[in-house]
């Protein structure tokens, strides 16, 4: 039987075993996080011949390298996962992936990058651009603003997506960018379970829409399109956007900026974390706090003492 060396082997599991069992992007991000593995020496090991040190020295390479802790947790579990595969089917005899140890947070050298918001200076001169509708784009960042979307779910969706009755948007979809980044599709489900959501519109989110429909010519199922009726792409919102900022005089931080700010918003008009991790469609209110603790902080403790 041929030897066969880490990265093939684990290429040859991801066709057979993985392609037809998960979402188009998961194995996207496999595909990507094995991309990141051939440029170890760890993917030119032999499988019948690795053990667990080599899988704790690549982790520790990984993080001399640079690399943030959610990257390094990838490509464990792209290894743990094959591994398991593999000590199953007779190929490794041991689990040898149990032995290997993850690094703390605090031993990697990358941090998270700090949560930043618009001030309500910044909001409103931003809002003096974006009202302009020069572009599609405008119109799709002033919804992220107003509702907390993540930009993929905002190009995402549809008409249908919208209950007039309710006041309210139905979240089931989301625009997924593949690993190369030129190419990009409609996921049928969102982000995760519980990103599949329905949020109010709060009035200015209404008032756009229902401007928008009253506009709409085009038979695009789409909310935000181009010319030909297809969705927007990230690029193109991006690339608008960086013009908005330059116009409005105010600092351009990406585009998950506006969640963050719809956050902030809330939380000043006096929303509690869990309302706020529903709306934003959190798997857990310990994410929400964990990103807006500069927020939560002090309701956190009054929280606290209430339970003893």
């Amino acid at each position: 039987m041929e030897k066969k060396r880490l990265y093939d082997a684990i290429m040859d599991w991801m066709e057979h075993y993985k392609k037809n069992s998960v979402k188009p992007s998961t194995y996207d991000r496999l595909i990507v996080s094995l991309d990141s593995l051939r440029k170890y020496e760890i993917s030119d090991i032999f499988i019948d011949e690795l053990d667990t040190i080599d899988l704790q020295d690549y982790l520790n390479q990984l993080v001399t390298d640079g690399y943030a802790l959610t990257t390094i947790k990838k490509q464990y579990h792209l290894l743990s996962g094959y591994i398991l595969y593999a000590n199953l089917n007779g190929d490794i005899l041991r689990p040898i992936h149990k032995g290997a140890k993850l690094p703390s947070e605090s031993a990697v050298k990358k941090r998270k990058r700090e949560v930043v918001s618009y001030s309500h200076e910044e909001q409103e001169a931003l809002k003096d651009v974006l009202y302009s509708g020069e572009s599609p784009a405008y119109y799709s960042a002033i919804l992220m603003l107003e509702t907390g979307m993540r930009i993929g779910e905002v190009l995402a969706l549809c008409w249908t997506d919208i209950d007039w009755k309710r006041r309210a948007i139905r979240i089931s979809k989301t625009l997924v960018r593949l690993g190369d980044c030129r190419n990009s599709y409609v996921q049928d489900s969102a982000k995760s379970f519980t990103s599949n959501r329905t949020i109010p519109m709060s009035k200015n989110a209404y008032e756009l829409l229902d401007y928008l429909k009253r506009i709409e010519t085009s038979c695009s199922p789409f909310i935000f399109h181009n010319r030909r009726g297809d969705y927007l792409s990230y690029e193109t919102v991006r690339w608008w956007i960086k013009k908005a900022c330059l116009k409005a005089g105010v600092p351009y931080y990406g585009q998950h900026v506006f969640r963050h700010t719809f956050a902030t918003n809330c939380y000043e008009r006096g929303c509690d974390v869990k309302m706020l991790s529903k709306m934003l469609g959190h798997s857990d209110v310990t994410v929400t706090y964990n990103i807006y603790i500069h927020l939560f902080g002090d309701a956190l403790e009054e929280m606290r003492s209430v339970v003893g």
